[in-house]
Formats: structure tokens, sequence, C-alpha cells
């Protein structure tokens, strides 16, 4: 599994540098650690959205890896405004 700089989390997110301090495979091994939560709460789905950024599609889909890892099925609702993530 990646390593993921622990810099990244802040209080209420996640924020890096796009390939630098958040790369395809940190942004997977986050997404199987939040599948892996969801299962613990009994959680069988996780609802996926991003940004407008332009890595938003890539990152996206390493985060639907990870929870897919973790055995989540995963809605991906695309693009929306920033207050719907």
């Amino acid at each position: 599994m990646s390593q993921v700089p622990a810099s990244i989390f802040r209080a209420y997110d996640i924020r890096g540098i796009v390939d630098e301090t958040l790369t395809e495979d940190g942004v997977r091994a986050i997404g199987q650690s939040i599948g892996s939560e969801a299962a613990a709460r009994g959680e069988s789905t996780v609802v996926v959205a991003r940004d407008g950024r332009l890595s938003g599609p890539r990152l996206a889909k390493a985060r639907i890896a990870g929870l897919r890892d973790a055995g989540r099925d995963v809605v991906d609702i695309g693009m929306v405004p920033t207050p719907v993530l």
C-alpha cells in the first residue's frame, strides 16, 4: 500500500499537490481505508463525486478502485458543485 503523507489531512478535507503529495496510488489507498470504515459501519454502498479540476477524473477513478478493493459498491455521480461535495 502506498505511503500517504500526513500533511494532506486537514480538519474537514484532504488537500495536496496533485502528483506530488496527492498521487493516484495514495488516493487509492485512502479510498480503500474509507471503504474499510464504511464496511465496519455496515455500509455497502459509497457515493463518489468530484469537482471540476482537471485531475478530478483520474483521482476519482483511483478513489473508486480503492473503495472497490475494500468490497464496497460505488455510485459515481460525477462532477458536481462544491457545496454538494
